[in-house]
């Protein structure tokens, strides 16, 4: 009888033809909370504590149903990806004198750091990061060049975390330094003579990420030779939740600070400098102070001709450059005109300026001299985009890296010489597959409130529309961030079985100007409705249908989806929740979630909670309905998004959903936000998420018949 129960409770059963599914119990409190006058159950609270005794017993038990589910299509999709993901390319970085590139040399480990001085030169390992690591996946996150090109910064990570420890590298004896800058998160790195700038929390343990909120966050600069203990407080709000952010322009002459603060639902925003000199004696000096309802984006590119050049968004909604009186306040002169479309990226290149817009086809780069005037235009190929963290460039040469890729290829690196304005591409990249057999476009279509969504479609050249494509409908949504091309070689599979990826510009993203703050706080429904329109409009124009349709998203998109797939279930036949935003009401609760409340809106505020509690996935979970296969995907190191909200939202899953559909948790272990860096873990964790998206699109026997 017990060798029964077991049976029962570990796998699924065949109950007259259809696959039933039971799944561990988790134990249900009588948790509420009386929040605005409204009881909130939480039964699942004992979950917020990850490695008690009863959260690790239930996941274990979870853990044995994910292992028994979908193996044999898991092991096919594990050797097709293994096989589609060996890209051989390098994406390198200019920094001074030399190239740098990360590659992998053991599938086993995190990409080793490798460097060269001439392009025509091999490239030499220069530090493999999993020398440091004996109990932990080490991984480089970042990394810095002084300026006299001795001395190199690296920004390394454990199990994917986000917290982060600084450690430095002689150039020239290719050895390590002692130093050792610990509690460092969310910071970049800056050099200014013999130190660097940076930030770190004040925190005596990584682990309270995991228990509650982290503050104190404070901005140092460090001494190379000297202990951290010894560092140089430069600023520190008198709040200790306060976020800011900093950088160093590219001569080293100012310190460029910015803060943004909430006032009666105002932004309050100012970017202040601060003259650098050996003893860090002078203060800072707001040169740009700013009171509007909306966000407007400032970044400072560097100095040109006495002035500070800025890339902003006042008063142009696409975006133009100004030229600032650093002496002043808000004394500005237009340098570059906006235009039509979206001014993407910018980065001063010497005494040059680069500035990076984007149409419906493709990307195109203008290099500009100190007037403004065009000098040089650089231009991607029809359905690729230029990657904004891929430009590089160097004083020492006038070299300027950039490259571009698609959602069916990886990025093509070229070399631009700033001289010449000619490019020249920095050797040919290998993969396993032809890009000529895809082809990636826009469509558009109306939303609830009738507002036009742009959305990428990419698949074979040769599509039928025949109303029965397996499809991806992948989406974000929030934070500014825009939806633009990316590389997965996981979708190529996808597409080269037949399938399609469909990813549609929604609000909440910034790919057009007033986009973010349509899909945030009280207009978070925006979103959702958006991609609900994507899916009717991939049913209504023969793309798909329910049965053949699946949703994935990842953090803020596995929010997006999950809270989707629970307003509108019909429309989908799977789902993937990647490290989502779950439970709504206890977000800002752990790590630096309180800095979220301006996406999201705050629970303190009454209309905020109750459009909070509208769509948080967590509380609304309906008993009886047949919600879509749902796979939540989640890590143990996760400091970013606790892996709890998934829990919850599962066991609300599997207590109140269809006993005929799968409600599965892959959790990894050691890997953080984005899993593990590590080669073969993350090829693990991709083929499980795909083998799942496989199986219930019905796809399994296509994997055996691609070309790998």
């Amino acid at each position: 009888m017990r060798w029964l129960l077991l049976i029962i409770l570990f796998n699924s059963f065949n109950f007259f033809g259809q696959e039933t599914f039971i799944y561990p119990k988790a134990n249900a409190s009588n948790q509420t909370d009386t929040i605005w006058g409204t009881s909130v159950n939480d039964p699942y609270r004992w979950m917020e504590k990850i490695n008690s005794t009863e959260t690790t017993e239930w996941l274990t038990s979870e853990k044995k149903l994910t292992d028994e589910y979908n193996k044999k299509t898991f092991s096919d999709m594990k050797a097709c990806l293994a096989a589609y993901s060996k890209v051989y390319y390098k994406p390198y970085i200019k920094q001074g004198k030399y190239y740098f590139s990360f590659m992998i040399s053991n599938s086993n480990e995190t990409a080793s750091l490798y460097y060269q001085q001439y392009t025509y030169a091999d490239a030499v390992l220069l530090f493999n990061p999993n020398d440091l690591g004996k109990k932990a996946d080490i991984s480089i996150d970042n990394i810095k060049l002084s300026s006299d090109n001795k001395m190199l910064a690296m920004l390394l990570n454990k199990n994917g975390g986000d917290w982060q420890t600084i450690r430095f590298l002689d150039m020239k004896t290719q050895k390590i330094l002692n130093d050792t800058i610990n509690f460092v998160k969310y910071s970049d790195m800056y050099w200014y003579k013999n130190g660097i700038f940076y930030i770190r929390y004040d925190v005596k343990n990584t682990n309270e990420s995991f228990t509650g909120i982290i503050k104190g966050r404070a901005l140092y600069y460090h001494k190379l030779g000297t202990p951290q203990s010894n560092d140089v407080l430069i600023y520190k709000p008198q709040n200790k939740l306060k976020h800011f952010d900093f950088e160093v322009t590219p001569e080293e002459k100012y310190l460029i600070l910015y803060n943004d603060t909430i006032v009666d639902h105002q932004s309050v925003q100012r970017v202040s400098h601060l003259a650098l000199n050996e003893n860090f004696n002078s203060s800072f000096k707001v040169f740009i102070s700013v009171i509007s309802d909306k966000h407007i984006e400032f970044d400072v590119l560097g100095v040109l001709n006495e002035r500070l050049i800025v890339k902003s968004t006042i008063k142009t909604p696409t975006g133009a450059v100004f030229s600032y009186d650093p002496n002043g306040r808000n004394k500005r002169e237009i340098l570059v005109k906006p235009y039509a479309n979206q001014l993407e990226f910018c980065k001063m290149v010497g005494n040059k300026i680069l500035t990076v817009y984007s149409d419906d086809t493709s990307s195109y780069a203008a290099i500009r001299d100190s007037t403004g005037k065009i000098a040089g235009i650089l231009t991607t190929p029809p359905g690729y985009r230029f990657n904004p963290h891929q430009f590089s460039y160097s004083t020492t040469d006038n070299i300027l890296l950039c490259a571009f890729y698609s959602f069916f290829s990886p990025p093509t690196v070229y070399q631009y010489n700033l001289n010449t304005y000619k490019a020249e591409p920095m050797g040919s990249t290998q993969i396993n597959f032809e890009t000529k057999d895809f082809i990636s476009h826009k469509v558009y279509y109306y939303s609830k409130d009738s507002t036009l969504i742009s959305m990428y479609l990419t698949h074979k050249k040769k599509l039928k529309l025949d109303g029965n494509n397996p499809t991806l409908l992948y989406g974000y949504g929030g934070f500014n961030i825009s939806m633009e091309p990316f590389f997965d070689a996981a979708n190529v599979v996808f597409m080269k079985s037949g399938g399609v990826l469909a990813t549609p510009c929604i609000r909440g993203g910034g790919d057009f100007p007033g986009w973010h703050e349509e899909g945030m706080g009280l207009k978070k429904q925006n979103s959702f409705d958006d991609f609900i329109g994507a899916a009717q409009y991939l049913t209504a124009n023969n793309y798909t249908n329910a049965s053949k349709l699946a949703a994935m998203g990842g953090s803020n998109g596995g929010l997006l989806v999950s809270a989707v797939m629970l307003q509108r279930p019909e429309l989908f036949k799977a789902v993937v929740s990647e490290a989502g935003v779950l439970d709504m009401l206890r977000y800002h609760l752990y790590n630096i979630g309180y800095l979220w409340k301006t996406e999201y809106g705050n629970i303190k505020d009454s209309a905020n909670f109750k459009n909070l509690l509208n769509y948080s996935p967590v509380h609304n979970v309906k008993r009886g309905i047949n919600y879509p296969a749902t796979l939540l995907t989640a890590s143990d190191n996760d400091d970013r998004v606790n892996p709890f909200h998934s829990f919850k939202f599962l066991a609300e899953l599997q207590d109140k959903g269809s006993i005929t559909q799968p409600y599965l948790l892959y959790y990894e272990k050691d890997g953080g936000h984005n899993g593990s860096h590590v080669y073969d873990k993350s090829i693990e964790t991709k083929a499980f998420i795909y083998s799942f998206i496989f199986k219930q699109l019905g796809m399994e026997k296509k994997i055996k018949y691609l070309d790998y």
